[in-house]
């Protein structure tokens, strides 16, 4: 009879122990059992080593696969692209046909899709914390396999692990897969190792990202209070100048009316003193025809009053009178248009009758006087269409423009102060002149220019003349506010343009630009009346 053993193998029967002697005797049943369990023992020893080995490689390729995902995913600080790169490497290791990166996010009640691959079955029902399989493993914070899944989605197997900083879930990573598999708590770990090592990189990501708001914020906010500054300073300085021209207005008004009122009295009654005048004279020769030889005491006085001067000068005089009550109408409608008291709202306006009365204005600066030769004003005017304006506020434009050109050619008058020194050095000291050129540059736009031939203004003034109180006039003479009330008045309440085109040693000009029809301003600016 033949004596068997079993050999047990990690507590499974691997084979058996059949024994002879060298005298092909039996060996007793005692001595075939101590075999077989030394063999027993022997082969559970080499499963167990290759058991521990197997273990040790798994470690091993877990490490590796920790520290080359650690590598890759924080070299990135931009949340998309990063999180992206984590469910790409995460597909490459675990079989899944669909999966996504999901993250808590307080703002958005569904959990938010950060990347994803496969057809995306959230779209119609976006997982929520605490409902479906997902919600729960993230309220949860454990992860889980689930390898038989019913579901309507497509989905027949699915693994999820929720991703924590500081024992807190921040979001998850989700693989599914169809047709099913059976995903192994090696997946898990795998899966794991990917989620502890996504959730710290996302937290940088999410932290930098905040950083980036934070100061996207602050420079938002920096701007905000620069413009809210620059505003504060143009409505200062339009307030200023408001006060200014409204004083301003409100004296030119009453000179003109008060002076309008005697004159027009005057200019009234000149003509029957004319006529009244006139009749006299007639008398009086009438007198001497039939008269020719008065009385003694009545030649005495033609003698002393010089008769025949007195009828021949007082037409002169009256005539003179007559001129002078008409110039000062003249002035008093010249200061009419140039405040346009009468036209506070848009109206058709005739720039030239615009130009010529602030001309007019300024006569006093522009005569010779002991210092100099005057100012020569040269008219280069084109037939221009009636511009759809606030004429009281294109005439301040004017002024300031044509007081800033007699400014600039009176400094460089200075050099050559005596009227006697510019005659002998005419070709040094050429005669100050300001050109005024207008044009119609198309059927829509008016030009005018202001050139002067003065000394210019340097590059580094230029780009910042319209801005507001900058001025290079000594203390007491100027605000700074004249060029920067007039760009605002003609960019921003007409719609124009106004540039400066200058070169030191070869004068400046000024070109405005200006709509014939008016044209809605882009941002709303505070009108400033005269």
């Amino acid at each position: 009879m033949t004596e068997l053993e079993p050999i047990y193998g990690n507590e499974a029967i691997v084979g058996w122990v059949h024994c002879r002697s060298q005298d092909d005797k039996l060996m007793t049943k005692t001595q075939t059992a101590a075999i077989a369990h030394l063999l027993s023992h022997c082969i559970n020893q080499e499963i167990d080593k290759k058991s521990l080995a197997n273990e040790l490689l798994e470690k091993y390729e877990e490490i590796d696969l920790f520290q080359d995902i650690s590598t890759q995913i924080t070299t990135s600080l931009d949340l998309q692209e990063l999180t992206q790169l984590v469910i790409e490497e995460t597909r490459k290791v675990i079989a899944a046909t669909r999966g996504a990166v999901l993250l808590v996010d307080a703002a958005i009640e569904p959990l938010r899709v950060l990347a994803a691959f496969g057809q995306p079955w959230y779209e119609a029902t976006p997982p929520r914390l605490g409902e479906g399989i997902l919600g729960q493993i993230v309220t949860s914070g454990q992860g889980e396999i689930v390898n038989e899944v019913i579901s309507d989605q497509g989905i027949s197997a699915l693994i999820a692990v929720p991703m924590k900083v500081k024992e807190q879930v921040i979001g998850a990573i989700v693989l599914s897969h169809d047709p099913a598999i059976t995903y192994t708590t090696h997946d898990l770990k795998l899966l794991t190792i990917f989620a502890s090592q996504a959730a710290i990189a996302i937290e940088k990501a999410l932290l930098y990202e905040q950083s980036c708001m934070a100061a996207l914020s602050a420079q938002i906010q920096a701007q905000q209070l620069q413009q809210a500054l620059q505003e504060l300073k143009q409505t200062q300085a339009q307030l200023l100048q408001t006060e200014k021209m409204s004083s301003l207005g409100q004296l030119v008004a009453g000179v003109a009316h008060e002076i309008n009122n005697p004159i027009n009295f005057i200019g009234g009654n000149l003509t029957p003193a004319c006529e009244y005048a006139q009749d006299l004279l007639n008398l009086l020769r009438l007198y001497q025809q039939c008269y020719p030889q008065p009385l003694t005491i009545i030649q005495e006085q033609i003698t002393a009053i010089d008769l025949d001067f007195l009828t021949a000068d007082l037409p002169k005089l009256l005539s003179s009178m007559q001129l002078g009550v008409d110039r000062i109408q003249k002035i008093v409608l010249s200061l009419k248009n140039f405040s346009r008291l009468d036209q506070a709202e848009l109206s058709q306006v005739d720039l030239h009758e615009g130009l010529d009365s602030t001309l007019l204005i300024l006569q006093h600066r522009l005569k010779a006087n002991g210092r100099s030769a005057g100012i020569q004003i040269i008219k280069e005017y084109s037939e221009l269409p009636l511009v759809e304006c606030y004429a009281g506020q294109v005439n301040q434009v004017l002024m300031n423009l044509l007081s800033n050109a007699i400014d600039a050619l009176e400094e460089s008058i200075s050099p050559c102060a005596s009227l006697q020194m510019q005659r002998e050095t005419a070709e040094s000291c050429p005669l100050p002149t300001i050109w005024i050129q207008t044009e119609q540059q198309d059927s829509a736009q008016v030009i005018i220019r202001i050139r002067d031939n003065g000394s210019g203004i340097p590059a580094e003034v230029q780009e910042k003349l319209f801005d507001a109180f900058f001025t290079t006039k000594p203390i007491g003479k100027g605000t700074g506010l004249g060029l920067s009330i007039s760009h605002q008045i003609i960019v921003d309440k007409h719609g124009g343009s106004l540039k400066c085109h200058s070169q030191v040693g070869e004068g400046t000009e000024f070109v405005i630009a200006l709509p014939v029809r008016a044209i809605a301003p882009a941002s709303v600016t505070p009108r400033i009346s005269v």
